[in-house]
């Protein structure tokens, strides 16, 4: 018989290594539909838990990234009805991000073309 305590204890390790060994440039996600969540926020000690509907997306960029959604939904609370179309569109545009060894080579003195060699052949 599987024991519920030792489970969770490896369920919860198991979601550490997962949320400790990612990426850390960008997490995007973009989801129709019901969606819930929940969080914590460190700086002010508290919990939070999100039930909502439509059409949600949660950026978490580093740097140089660029995220348009354009939605089917044309009007707005003040107006009495709504244009609803079914399409949407997300469009993400990535550019060169800048990690730790870009960092290094600018302290150790490397002129903007070398930095640019070296990171090009990446």
């Amino acid at each position: 018989m599987i024991h519920p305590v030792k489970s969770f204890r490896a369920f919860l390790a198991a979601l550490s290594v997962a949320m400790l060994t990612a990426c850390g440039h960008n997490a995007i996600q973009f989801s129709k539909g019901i969606g819930f969540d929940a969080g914590f926020d460190p700086e002010h000690m508290s919990a939070r838990v999100n039930l909502r509907y439509g059409e949600i997306l949660s950026v978490a960029a580093r740097d140089n990234i660029d995220v348009e959604l354009a939605t089917g939904v044309e009007g707005g609370q003040e107006q009495t009805s709504a244009d609803v179309k079914t399409g949407s569109k997300l469009r993400i545009k990535i550019g060169r991000q800048v990690n730790g060894a870009a960092r290094d080579l600018i302290e150790a003195g490397a002129t903007a073309d070398q930095i640019h060699e070296l990171l090009s052949n990446e």
